[in-house]
């Protein structure tokens, strides 16, 4: 059973951790669609708080995630590595684009990969529970 578990986690956790992104990509193409005057409104008044929120769901998504793992090691390392790789390929993807890239398209790939440095580190933080809740 135990061996069955190490099977399940890594296909799991990748397509829980490239979900978690996809729906990044939605929640920021969602902003870039507002008007400037919603914009402006949302991101002054519950831009932390969404951003928060979201970071805080996706970080309590792998901690359920990382339960199902048999050892606590192997979850942090498994989320670990596959959370950055997926976060160097956002990055990568975002900075290689075949576009012009002028001082707003910078400005915002900038903004974008700090905001997934932010999510990536609130998915390994996730993935941080404690030792004491895994039995054999």
């Amino acid at each position: 059973m135990k061996i069955l578990r190490y099977l399940l986690f890594i296909p799991v956790s990748l397509i829980v951790i490239s979900l978690i992104y996809l729906l990044f990509g939605l929640l920021l193409y969602w902003f870039i669609g507002l008007s400037k005057f919603w914009l402006m409104v949302i991101l002054i008044f519950f831009g932390g708080m969404i951003w928060g929120i979201f970071k805080m769901l996706s970080a309590l998504i792998m901690v359920l995630i990382s339960k199902l793992s048999p050892s606590f090691e192997f979850a942090f390392w498994t989320i670990l590595v596959l959370s950055i790789i997926n976060g160097i390929w956002e990055i990568v993807n975002a900075w290689s684009m075949d576009i012009n890239y002028s001082g707003k398209v910078i400005f915002v790939a900038i903004v974008y990969s700090i905001l997934v440095v932010e999510l990536t580190f609130a998915l390994i933080i996730g993935s941080f529970s404690t030792e004491e809740t895994y039995y054999d």
